[in-house]
């Protein structure tokens, strides 16, 4: 408990429960205004122990929740990399890249194709490594290799066990869908197939997508500070030991398989790229990562995206720039201290249909004297996540040697210390 007037901590709970706030809050009735997260039982104790106190649901908390639901709804409509068709043709006296250099980006099974190409027009083996820039040992180790070895060659493990993953998951998806089809309930769908009654809606929803929404993203590692370089390299056609030398020059430590699966995993997405559009140099490849930094930062702040690629990325996924574009008005809102702006905000983002903003909303309209409080208060609980950051060091530091209560004495005396000069 914060006071917002002096900023000071006065009491610790030990519970959040309602009997325990309610009582809490009754021992100071002069208590007229209280700041607060979106919790139904804090809004309750509130109001049934001052039920002419204003209460202020707090601005991050709003912002935060609108944030997770706008992400969620991208993660649905943006696969993990999104690729953008650039518009400008490519200039006519453009210089090729060299063959060789060309080479050096295929795909190893890219490579079995062309040979079985190449043979089937009559060229020889030295010919076909030639026209390649293949070593002879691997091209024989890929004509005598068994379809299997072959599979296990171009498929990578990970991808493998992807594949099955989302085999089982489909499956799943339509035995609920065939079950619902028969008229069975969600909960006997859910007990049938063993999955929560909460999965069991999202299988039923026909824009449901299986392929798991963090698929395709990874943690930043020892080798992302070197991806930059890498990529330059490889547009330039340099081979893998050069890409080696060179990032360990300026300080990669890692192992010589992270750079091998980095530059594997590369030459498979510009394939794909190249499958589905003809023409790899005229389609770049955005992670929806970055995309979705732009739900908490300005453009400029994003430095791997610029203006000219977010007018594309608009243009192409409509449904990204109007969200980016709602959420940023609730922003503007809260900062406006207009209550009007925050009943036309409402209205529009209800007009867009969007079902997990219609879910945001909809928590709004449970309390909707205190978000009005939120919009056009000065107060928020900023206090009291600031002090609760300093419990929690101060927890880490006790840790295994403090009840409840040596907790809160420590937390107040040090507060009341804080405050005496």
């Amino acid at each position: 408990m914060v006071d917002l007037e002096s900023h000071r901590i006065v009491d610790m709970l030990e519970s959040r429960e309602y009997a325990e706030v309610k009582a809490w809050l009754e021992r100071y009735p002069c208590i007229d205004l209280v700041s607060r997260d979106g919790s139904l039982t804090y809004h309750n104790a509130v109001t049934d122990a001052f039920p002419m106190a204003v209460q202020v649901s707090d601005r991050f908390h709003l912002l935060k929740n609108l944030t997770d639901y706008a992400k969620g709804y991208l993660k649905k409509e943006l696969q993990a990399n999104v690729k953008v068709l650039i518009e400008e043709e490519i200039p006519p006296n453009a210089v090729p890249a060299a063959k060789a250099d060309e080479n050096r980006r295929l795909t190893l099974q890219r490579k079995y194709e062309l040979i079985l190409e190449l043979t089937a027009l009559g060229y020889g083996k030295t010919a076909i490594c030639k026209q390649l820039n293949m070593d002879v040992r691997a091209y024989d180790r890929l004509v005598k290799a068994t379809p299997e070895e072959l599979d296990a060659m171009f498929v990578s493990k990970t991808q493998l066990n992807h594949e099955e993953t989302l085999r089982q998951k489909q499956e799943r998806i339509n035995e609920v869908r065939e079950l619902r089809k028969q008229g069975f309930g969600f909960r006997a769908i859910a007990e049938t197939v063993g999955v929560d009654r909460r999965t069991v809606k999202k299988y039923l929803d026909e824009s449901f997508n299986p392929v798991h929404a963090s698929y395709g993203q990874k943690k930043p590692g020892i080798l992302t500070p070197f991806e930059a370089e890498i990529n330059n390299m490889l547009e330039m056609g340099h081979m893998g030991a050069a890409i080696e030398t060179k990032i360990r020059e300026n300080g990669y430590s890692g192992s010589a398989s992270n750079i091998r699966k980095y530059i594997s995993d590369w030459k498979h997405q510009r394939q794909a790229i190249l499958n589905d559009t003809g023409q790899a140099s005229n389609t770049i490849v955005v992670s929806r990562k970055e995309l979705l930094r732009l739900l908490y930062q300005p453009l400029e702040k994003v430095t791997t995206l610029t203006e000219p690629l977010m007018e594309l990325v608009r243009s192409q996924y409509p449904a990204f720039g109007t969200t980016l574009d709602i959420v940023w008005e609730f922003k503007a809102v809260l900062d406006s201290k207009d209550e009007g702006a925050l009943n036309s905000w409402i209205g529009k983002a209800k007009s867009l249909g969007i079902e997990e903003l219609s879910s945001f909303i909809e928590g709004l309209t449970r309390d909707p004297d205190a978000v009005r409080m939120a919009v056009v208060s000065p107060y928020s609980n900023g206090l009291a996540e600031g002090s609760i950051n300093k419990l929690k060091l101060i927890k880490r530091v006790m840790y295994g040697r403090c009840s409840f209560d040596t907790l809160k004495n420590k937390t107040l005396w040090l507060e009341y210390f804080r405050h005496l000069n």
